[in-house]
Parts: C-alpha cells; structure tokens; sequence
C-alpha cells in the first residue's frame, strides 16, 4: 500500500509505528515518569509554532486573524503556506504576515514540495529579506542533491523530511547537508525507536530538530533533543484526549504526568473494538 502519506515504506511501518509508541509510553508510565524525562529531557519546554492557520486557500485577512488567535493562545512562531503557481503571490503573503506580525517574531514558509530548483532558489532569494526561521519542503522531499544545493546557497535555513518514511531515507539527506533542520515524524518513520536513531544522526551532524505534527508525542522528543528543536503546534488531534498540552510564552510545556501524559477521552475510547490486558498477571 502506497500513497503520499505512507511514503516508500507501505502502511505496516506505521502499524510498527502504533506500537512502538505505545511501548515507550508504558516505559515510561512504569518508571513514573514524563516520556521526555525517560529520555533524558534537556528543557521543560520546547519552542512552538503554528501551522494551522495559514493555508494557501486562507485569503490574508483570514490568515492574519488566525495568527492572532494562536499568538493569543500562546504560540510563539507561525508558519505560512506557499508554492502558489504564481510565486509573487506568496511573497505579497509572506510580506503582509510580517509586517503584522514584526521583526522580532518567528516567521517559517512551507512550500510542500511545490517548486523545482530554478524556482526555489530565485524565490528563495527573495525570501532572504523577510528573516525567516526556515523554508520547509522547497523541493521534492527526495531530492537530496537540491536540498543541499539550496542550503548551500541560502542565508535563510531550510527545513525537510516530513514526508520520509524509514531511518534509511532521513540518512540519506542528513549526510547530504540537505537541511539545517531535520523533520522526522515518529508515526510516519515507524514509531519512537527510529525516531531517536534519526535524532542521533541529526545531532550528529549539528542539525536542528523540527518533528512534523502528533505534538503530543513530539513535544518530549523535541524535549530530548540535545540541540535547537521545535514543536509544531495542531488543534486536530485534542478531542481525542482528556489533557490539553500547556503553552506559555512562545513554548510547550512538557507534561509532568508519566508516560506522554494523555489518556483517551470518551469520544475516543468508544472507537475501541477490542481490549486486552499485558503484564499484570503473576
């Protein structure tokens, strides 16, 4: 099974994925503490950004309203869709967010995979002036060749990876010098386990950490992260759960209940189909 969201690796990697993440959060929950701390956490709080509020099909007045409701709730940095087929679209956009929002605050573009080379770098130029914390995904996500040919270029830090599905893959562009900030999605590459063989690389190779969506998972992952990490802030997922993830100040905190920290609401426990019980026998 294929398709953009299941990669190269097919579906089974992200059935592993459930699992393994499930495992280390009774790791942690059996040692009585926050899956961050488990991990050996280097901060109680990780900078957040927003994504939500941005998409291409937002008129900019819309953008701008949402990114004052995320500002208002706490997140620090937005992140604005581009790769409109009219590039001086995108600029007009990322120019209005940053003149509303000024110098000082943290300013990201995402352009999914939309342009080719020639486009990325001209655009990228013109970006240059705009001080942003990174460009995400100016290129097909394999392409490692183009990614490090425009890290190599740009002032401006490129972000990649969300779309990598295996520790294999995210090597490949680490080594390469593709991006300055790595951005492995647990459930996508496979669960935790390869995660942290992932983080390892990037820490290896002075990268940044910037995990793509789940917060709830990745807010202690980004906790562990020997260097410069993120957290990208979604609503999507917070019906599921009884707690709420705290932000204050531009950051996430991490939870100081074991394990992640979350226990399925109402709502999401009535999906269960069946249950079982592990390890409480003699």
């Amino acid at each position: 099974m294929g398709g953009a969201s299941m990669g190269r690796s097919g579906v089974a990697v992200q059935g592993i994925a459930a699992l393994d993440i499930a495992l280390w959060d009774l790791k942690a929950r059996r040692a009585g503490l926050p899956l961050a701390k488990l991990l050996g956490a280097h901060r109680d709080s990780v900078d957040v950004y927003n994504t939500s509020g941005g998409y291409l099909s937002m008129p900019i007045k819309e953008v701008l309203e949402n990114i004052d409701l995320a500002r208002a709730r706490g997140v620090g940095g937005i992140k604005l869709k581009v790769g409109s087929p009219d590039p001086s679209i995108d600029l007009k956009r990322v120019e209005a967010v940053r003149e509303h929002l000024g110098d000082d605050v943290p300013l990201m573009v995402d352009a999914n995979q939309q342009w080719d080379r020639i486009t990325a770098t001209r655009v990228g130029r013109v970006l240059e002036n705009f001080n942003l914390t990174w460009i995400e995904e100016p290129l097909d996500a394999y392409d490692a060749e183009g990614h490090a040919a425009l890290a190599a270029t740009l002032d401006t830090p490129i972000a990649t990876g969300e779309m990598l599905t295996s520790v294999g893959e995210h090597a490949v562009l680490i080594e390469a010098g593709s991006s300055d900030f790595v951005q492995p999605d647990a459930p996508r590459v496979g669960g935790i386990t390869p995660f942290l063989r992932i983080a390892a690389l990037a820490d290896h190779k002075g990268r940044g950490l910037a995990p793509h969506f789940v917060m709830e998972i990745h807010v202690h992952l980004s906790a562990a992260y020997p260097r410069t990490a993120w957290v990208e802030h979604f609503e999507w997922l917070e019906p599921m759960f009884n707690e709420r993830l705290e932000l204050k100040d531009g950051r996430m905190i991490i939870p100081n209940r074991a394990g992640l920290g979350l226990s399925l609401s109402e709502q999401a426990a009535a999906w269960t189909a069946e249950s079982a019980v592990f390890g409480s026998g003699a």
